[in-house]
């Protein structure tokens, strides 16, 4: 082990499932979501987010809506020792470590994968990072990381170099970020490397459905989150879009993920999705039924209660199955893009 760490946060909805935390909530996290503890800031300057260098400190708990109260790592492995014993939907079936860009993250990310997979082999690792070297992705994949995620946030390179880049004094790249999730998939394998990207930063649906395609077209996973205001941040009073667009881009992004529909089949004006070409009402029945394309969007066995909506809020992914009245709900919002 190449270091040995004292804290990490932990976000609330995994807190409860562990015992660390006494709070009502609506629905348990599958996944056990982490991430790295710094006393400084991340040196990333993301507008949208409260642990980016130079917001508020007074947010300084929150990732996206999110608490992630400190612990101690000890104690955190010992209650996930007993967490793992568990033969119900309480037992997490992975971890999300979320890593911030601060000196030393990379020793920081390598114990915490290193001292989880030692104990617990079978468990499923993901991260999402900055980006890092090819040397660097290949100890932490020998290390047990089993899935890579490098977030564009994003989805082409202006919006990009605006909210997280050069135009906005960051240090990330475009270009960088691509490069090393390249690399990545030379690691990791097609499938295993994944992104992110925040439906609401200032793109069009269009612009959003054709970067999510590029990025399955070169075997990259793409995850979709809704954007969020956060308090303390410069994209504080920025309005989220409404959720029927990003019920448009979550159907988009399932057809093609899953091959259901060629990317010609989408009919666009004025930047939005207005109509599914060969699409009928009882396919889109269907999906909704079948609930996939409306889940929360990221890793196998990830739901992210709360992450982007509030408690009684519609959420905008399903961290659980829908009931009747959601269905209903969701196939009003979309009902506008196929025959009757």
């Amino acid at each position: 082990m190449v270091n040995k760490i004292q804290k990490i946060r932990i976000s609330i909805g995994s807190a409860v499932v562990l015992g660390l935390r006494e709070i009502k909530v609506d629905t348990y996290p599958s996944t056990c979501y982490l991430m790295t503890y710094t006393t400084s800031q991340c040196i990333g300057k993301c507008s949208f987010c409260p642990q980016a260098n130079g917001t508020n400190k007074k947010y300084a708990d929150n990732l996206s809506r999110v608490q992630w109260p400190v612990f101690d790592w000890e104690i955190f492995l010992n209650n996930l020792k007993e967490n793992q014993k568990l033969n119900t939907e309480l037992r997490f079936k992975r971890i999300c470590i979320q890593v911030l860009n601060y000196r030393g993250f990379f020793d920081d990310v390598l114990y915490i994968i290193e001292k989880i997979h030692t104990i617990y082999p079978d468990l499923n690792i993901s991260t999402a990072i900055p980006p890092i070297s090819s040397k660097k992705m290949e100890k932490l994949h020998n290390a047990g990381l089993e899935r890579i995620g490098i977030a564009l946030d994003a989805c082409k390179p202006t919006l990009f170099a605006k909210i997280k880049g050069p135009d906005n004094h960051g240090p990330y790249s475009w270009k960088k970020h691509w490069k090393s999730m390249k690399e990545a998939l030379t690691i990791f394998g097609n499938g295993k490397v994944t992104t992110h990207f925040i439906v609401g930063l200032g793109e069009t649906e269009e612009e959003m459905i054709k970067s999510i395609h590029y990025t399955i077209e070169r075997n990259i996973l793409p995850g979709i989150f809704l954007f969020t205001p956060i308090k303390g941040t410069p994209m504080a009073l920025e309005k989220r879009p409404p959720i029927e667009s990003f019920r448009r881009i979550q159907l988009a992004r399932f057809l093609l993920l899953m091959n259901l529909q060629n990317l010609s089949r989408f009919i666009f004006k004025d930047g939005d999705l207005v109509e599914l070409n060969n699409f009928s009402n009882k396919e889109l029945r269907a999906l909704i039924n079948e609930e996939l394309p409306f889940l929360t969007a990221g890793c196998p066995d990830c739901n992210r209660p709360n992450y982007t909506y509030r408690p009684g809020d519609e959420p905008s992914g399903f961290p659980r199955s829908l009931t009747f009245e959601e269905k209903e709900m969701v196939y009003n919002e979309l009902r506008s893009l196929v025959s009757i």
